[in-house]
């Protein structure tokens, strides 16, 4: 059985060219690249993507994701794997949010630099390389805004 995971390459992974050390990471995990695609973020885009972290937070959250991320470049990628579990393994292999307590052998713990509290006394996000949706309902609602479109008919995530 193949599900899946939605991965979005951030702008401090593109800035450091990190783009195929990470996707190379998953596919030695056993992912497969379904959809990959490229966004120039604009303030839309991102606030929608954040909304939900936004409403916890507050302006200045709101404010940090514009600056951060407003007017770069992310890659959104579909990712699928064979067996039942690719959202979990997708984020165990990503790591915890924080770079700086994420486990060595995972992306954020291996190539990482960034802390939260830098980030938070910065007033911006952190650059922890890459966005992993933690469940199939974010999984379906952030890939259709980076896509733009319903992917259920075109991978059939209901069969998953």
């Amino acid at each position: 059985m193949k599900t899946y995971a939605f991965i979005i390459m951030k702008p401090d992974a593109l800035e450091r060219e990190l783009v195929e050390t990470i996707s190379e990471r998953f596919r030695n995990e056993g992912f497969s690249i379904e959809k990959i695609g490229y966004r120039n973020v604009d303030e839309q885009l991102i606030i929608a993507h954040y909304q939900e972290v936004i409403e916890r937070f507050g302006e200045s959250f709101k404010a940090a994701v514009i600056s951060s991320y407003a007017g770069k470049g992310m890659i959104p990628i579909l990712l699928s794997q064979e067996g039942p579990a690719a959202i979990a393994n997708s984020r165990a292999l990503t790591g915890t949010t924080d770079p700086s307590k994420a486990d060595r052998g995972t992306i954020r713990g291996d190539y990482g630099y960034d802390t939260l509290e830098a980030a938070n006394l910065e007033n911006r996000s952190c650059n922890n390389l890459l966005h992993c949706s933690d469940s199939e309902a974010s999984l379906r609602e952030e890939a259709k805004l980076w896509f733009g479109e319903a992917l259920d008919v075109a991978i059939n995530l209901n069969a998953s």
